[in-house]
């Protein structure tokens, strides 16, 4: 930031001060102009130095007090005459001064030899000078995050970034949850949820109860993260974007323990033993065994994106999917706000899935309740999977191994197998790829590349899509 004293305290300019209004100097200068137009405020936005000689106007005239009048009002922070011996002044009108010191906006005469542009270059040079030092700051600062987080973690590097911007800051998970400290507000992890559906890196300001909040995404492609912190913060607006974005790159680098993708587990795969029943509730969320949990059945959901984010909210939300069905198995409470509205019903809304199903029901009761809905719900199937289904389970499962096998091997191998499936029903369309399972078109190419080589098959020909459909069937029977 530039101050109007910074700019009268530059000796080669021997700027004569003829206003100093209270608190004057330490105003920003946003841009040092000139110009002779009478009604220039209407093309002023607030923050200038305005250097005039009074060549279409008389600055000693009655009307200058409405010439100035207007020149505060648009927030012009100081007006400079110029004076000379072959200018319009000699000196500063009393009448001038007078309106200024009414107005309380600062004046000041810019004297013979000092033409406007050496203002203007002086003004240039203290904004080049401070933004070297802001980059310094900032530089600096990076090292002290970098540091904090190779020797202490995420925890310590929001820690210094707090006492860097002299703000609140939190660190949070795509869906508001705390990854170092408390949760975000139950209305910004609403709003988060919606957020991080959109594939852009650019910050984003949400509007709370008392003002707003900037929410600067952590990840690439795919939003992993959040820092949160108040937007009306005082300081260089460069300096804080700065320190943030930093601050989210390094984040974006570290690993730190994602949730579970529970796909498939013992609580509904399985009758269990009601002792069973509470070890494995425990053993999944955390929490202490509760008697009865809130059970939901989402249809029509396509991709990864509900399940993540649903999977995302909270320790304590246990998943399983079949297909286009999503059961959601949770203890409520800390997921609902005080008039019982659900972040599961948040995601729900913006992943654009149906309820089908919801109550309170015995733990003991979600393996019977789950496998009922399955059997009712699921589509049985194609002809060509009734077909397959004929197969001997030997000869099937060594096809698939044969076709799929070093996916099934990787460590990328869900995602990829996901991707696939959908290239697969696709018919090898990847913008229909990227929309069904809610992923950038460039996630979607690379995944493929890295499919291509992982099974050493050319994924453009008829015949390999054909096989690779058939054992992906073979594989889910």
């Amino acid at each position: 930031m530039v101050t109007l004293g910074q700019l009268w305290g530059r000796r080669e300019l021997a700027l004569d001060i003829v206003v100093d209004p209270p608190g004057a100097r330490s105003l920003e200068i946003t841009i040092v102009h000139s110009s002779e137009l009478l009604e220039v405020d209407g093309w002023l936005a607030g923050g200038e130095v305005l250097l005039t000689i009074g060549v279409s106007q008389d600055l000693g005239a009655e009307s200058v007090r409405d010439y100035v009048e207007r020149l505060r009002t648009v927030g012009v922070r100081a007006l400079g005459i110029g004076l000379g011996s072959d200018l319009p002044l000699q000196s500063i009108p009393d009448r001038l001064q007078a309106a200024a010191r009414a107005a309380g906006l600062a004046l000041f005469a810019v004297p013979e030899p000092v033409p406007f542009v050496a203002v203007v270059d002086a003004f240039t040079r203290l904004r080049e000078e401070e933004s070297n030092r802001e980059l310094t700051r900032a530089s600096s600062a990076g090292r002290r995050f970098a540091t904090a987080l190779a020797h202490r973690g995420p925890a310590a590097l929001i820690a210094e970034l707090a006492g860097t911007l002299r703000a609140p800051v939190q660190f949070v998970s795509p869906t508001g949850r705390g990854l170092t400290g408390a949760d975000a507000p139950y209305g910004v992890r609403r709003e988060l949820i919606a957020e991080s559906l959109r594939h852009t890196v650019a910050p984003r300001l949400l509007r709370v109860e008392g003002g707003f909040v900037e929410a600067v995404p952590v990840g690439d492609e795919e939003v992993r993260g959040w820092i949160l912190s108040p937007a009306e913060v005082a300081g260089s607006p460069r300096t804080r974007s700065l320190l943030l974005s930093t601050a989210a790159a390094l984040l974006g680098l570290d690993r730190w323990a994602e949730p579970p993708r529970r796909e498939e587990v013992r609580l509904f795969t399985e009758p269990l033993s009601a002792e069973e029943v509470r070890r494995e509730w425990v053993t999944l969320t955390g929490l202490a065994p509760v008697s009865r949990a809130e059970f939901v059945v989402y249809g029509d959901v396509r991709g990864t994106a509900a399940q993540h984010l649903m999977a995302d909210l909270s320790p304590g939300v246990v998943l399983a999917r079949a297909g286009t069905m999503l059961a959601v198995l949770h203890a409520g409470g800390s997921l609902q706000d005080e008039g019982g509205v659900s972040l599961i019903d948040r995601v729900a809304e913006v992943t654009g899935v149906s309820q089908l199903f919801g109550r309170m029901i015995p733990l003991t009761r979600v393996h019977h309740t789950w496998t009922v809905w399955r059997g009712r719900n699921e589509a049985s199937g194609s002809d060509l999977r009734t077909l397959l289904s004929s197969i001997d389970e030997a000869a099937a499962s060594e096809f698939v191994d044969r076709v799929l096998g070093p996916m099934l091997t990787s460590t990328e191998g869900r995602d990829l197998l996901v991707t696939l499936r959908a290239f697969v029903s696709a018919g090898g369309v990847r913008d229909t790829v990227a929309a069904d399972l809610g992923i950038h078109r460039h996630t979607v190419r690379a995944r493929m590349a890295k499919v291509e080589k992982l099974l050493g098959r050319d994924l453009s020909r008829a015949e390999t899509i054909q096989e690779i459909g058939i054992a992906l069937e073979l594989a889910g029977l």
